[in-house]
């Protein structure tokens, strides 16, 4: 099967769940990448499905993956708001704290691992366990670990993508 994505961690994802697989490029916004789909002959594109529900595009999603087998980009389906200093109250009421919590934890790892749109690392907070993900953009090797403390869950994939 031929799958079009632009994140590396999609890529290398994708490749240990299935090495037969052929990842190609595919950049743009929603549109562009589901026009691709068909202009390129791809079987399939990988894609947040939070960005196709807000769009009303959800007759375009063959499959979601769970957390269990992909893991989401940290923040992902999170909305920002972001406003000046001093105007904080004026969005207060849209804050949901347990979001916030997750996001800020998933974020702490990606970043203390050095990851970023582009590196094959992610992390996932369901709300009782955080999960972390290394791994190798060709899918050779991918490490996955639980645990509750964002700094110490980063401390242990750096160490494991160090080897």
């Amino acid at each position: 099967m031929r799958i079009g994505t632009a994140s590396a961690r999609r890529r290398a994802q994708l490749l240990a769940l299935e090495p037969t697989l052929s990842i190609e490029p595919l950049r743009g916004n929603i549109d562009t990448r589901l026009r691709k789909r068909g202009e390129r002959g791809l079987d399939a594109v990988v894609l947040a499905a939070c960005g196709l529900d807000r769009l009303g595009l959800q007759p375009e999603i063959g499959r979601r993956f769970a957390p269990e087998e992909v893991l989401p980009e940290a923040g992902q389906g999170a909305l920002a708001l972001q406003v000046r200093a001093g105007e904080e109250p004026l969005v207060a009421e849209a804050d949901h704290a347990e979001t916030r919590r997750r996001v800020e934890a998933e974020r702490a790892v990606v970043f203390a691992i050095g990851g970023g749109c582009l590196a094959p690392v992610a992390a996932h907070h369901d709300g009782s366990v955080l999960t972390g993900m290394v791994a190798a953009e060709d899918g050779s090797w991918l490490e996955l670990r639980r645990g509750d403390d964002p700094t110490a869950l980063a401390a242990e994939l750096a160490a494991l993508a160090q080897k």
